[in-house]
């Protein structure tokens, strides 16, 4: 189900808002918090002055299987220069060895059959138990396939730049330098982006765009989806008659409402595919799972997506808003990571009696934080190119006399206060989000030295600063934090 067409996402947007920005009387305590997540001391150490880490995590049946393991070793052979690889089997032990070597990523590779609903919980809750605090502690990604050699393309997936955008949902293609999208929620709208030529809305598009958006695929480096869904369809009218996207057996076809026969798509050229607003479509139920198609015939090697109905949409938009909406600062799985580490702040400043929302709003805090996967490596850069996203945010770092690292962060508003009004027609979903600054390596025993009064959470993976009235004035401000 769809949570994002513009009216709706305007109210969503504007009570997100109003609740970061309300101080409250105490709430009940919320024992499916922090206290959830709360693990034995662990032997974390800074990575300051060493290559970060990186572990790949796989259970023995695909360690052991010569095709599978393929994606193991590209992986490693990818990533050994920059990262202190390691190979984790996924049994009883693993949980005390991730806490050993404390990664920057976790990469789990597992096959189709592995990748459950219950399994995403577990790697959700996993990767926030290896020290004591109730946040992330890892970035991590599941690469799999409809078979074993979609899992190494996906592992072997190189860096680029996303330049290029489809989507069968309205985004901003000004961000790109080049692309097409259709509008689900308005009969022959779409919206065209040609090189070097600002983004045109035009309403030329035909009444079934089924055949339209197959094609805008081949060569497309994003794709971005909304509307109703399941593991087994898209449906690509969200409030009129249009076609499908089917799947079966690791093959997508097109579905048009026209009477045509379902035809076969595939698309060339890697791909990132953000399912925001879609119910169902991340879950991998069987070989027909619309995910495993969209890996094995449409070159998909990134993918987020739900695996349960979505009505909330939190972990769904505002992944999608912290990659579009601040263009050049994350990555994919970057943002994903920033919005869950966002979503979890709610929670604490919830359980701490700092905010009190409504019931419904809680329940959805709770409903989606285990409930989004990303699917591909979490190390792979593809941030859009940087551009204009309403604010500059440098993070600088120097040495003090006592040894230990200063660092500053400081936001600075391009638009004066009118820099945190929601645009809902381009697409914008960020304005409701906190700041988050990830540190380019873990750093131990943060210190706020100035800025407390903005309310930071710093731990040692990054820090996050709410929107609030004190950070959303228009006027510039610095977080200081000191680390060891």
């Amino acid at each position: 189900m769809r949570l994002s067409h513009l009216p709706r996402r305007r109210r969503f947007a504007a009570l997100a808002s109003a609740l970061a920005l309300t101080a409250a009387a105490s709430f009940a305590d919320l024992n499916a918090v922090s206290s959830a997540f709360a693990a034995e001391n662990s032997t974390q150490s800074a990575q300051t002055a060493e290559k970060p880490g990186y572990a790949i995590i796989a259970s023995s049946w695909v360690l052991d299987d010569a095709d599978w393991s393929k994606a193991v070793e590209a992986l490693k052979a990818k990533h050994s220069e920059k990262f202190n690889v390691v190979v984790i089997r996924n049994d009883e032990n693993m949980l005390g060895k991730l806490r050993k070597v404390f990664p920057k990523y976790a990469c789990y590779v597992v096959k189709p059959e592995e990748a459950s609903r219950a399994n995403l919980a577990a790697i959700w809750q996993t990767t926030r138990a290896l020290d004591d605090d109730p946040y992330g502690d890892v970035i991590w990604g599941i690469i799999t396939g409809f078979n074993a050699d979609d899992a190494l393309r996906m592992a072997q997936v190189e860096d680029r730049p996303t330049v290029k955008a489809a989507g069968g949902t309205a985004i901003n293609l000004d961000l790109f330098e080049e692309g097409v999208c259709y509008d689900e929620g308005a009969k022959n709208r779409r919206r065209v982006k040609k090189p070097g030529s600002p983004m045109e809305v035009l309403e030329d598009a035909p009444d079934d765009t089924t055949r339209a958006i197959a094609e805008s695929l081949d060569g497309a480096q994003l794709f971005v989806t909304s509307g109703h869904a399941t593991q087994r369809n898209w449906q690509i009218g969200y409030n009129y008659k249009n076609g499908y996207f089917v799947s079966k057996n690791g093959q997508l076809y097109g579905k048009p409402s026209t009477g045509e026969e379902p035809f076969e798509i595939k698309a060339s050229g890697s791909k990132i595919y953000l399912a925001s607003g879609n119910c169902l479509i991340g879950d991998i139920d069987g070989k027909d799972a619309m995910a495993l198609a969209y890996f094995h015939s449409c070159n998909v090697d990134q993918m987020v997506g739900y695996v349960v109905p979505t009505w909330f949409g939190y972990m769904g938009w505002g992944t999608q808003g912290y990659y579009l909406g601040q263009p050049g600062r994350f990555t994919v799985a970057e943002a994903f990571f920033a919005n869950n580490q966002a979503l979890l702040s709610l929670l604490v400043r919830i359980e701490k009696g700092e905010l009190k929302v409504p019931a419904q709003f809680l329940r959805g805090l709770l409903y989606d934080r285990d409930v989004f996967v990303l699917y591909g490596d979490p190390a792979w850069q593809n941030a859009l190119v940087e551009q204009e996203s309403g604010w500059a945010q440098t993070l600088k770092s120097e040495k003090t006399e006592d040894g230990r690292t200063l660092w500053t962060l400081t936001i600075e508003p391009k638009n004066g206060a009118k820099t945190f009004n929601f645009d809902a027609s381009k697409g914008s979903e960020y304005n409701n989000r906190p700041f988050v600054q990830l540190f380019p390596n873990r750093v131990a025993d943060a210190k706020v030295v100035s800025g407390a009064e903005f309310n930071p959470v710093v731990v040692d993976n990054f820090i996050l600063v709410p929107q609030s009235e004190k950070s959303t004035t228009g006027e510039a401000f610095t977080i200081q934090v000191s680390t060891r």
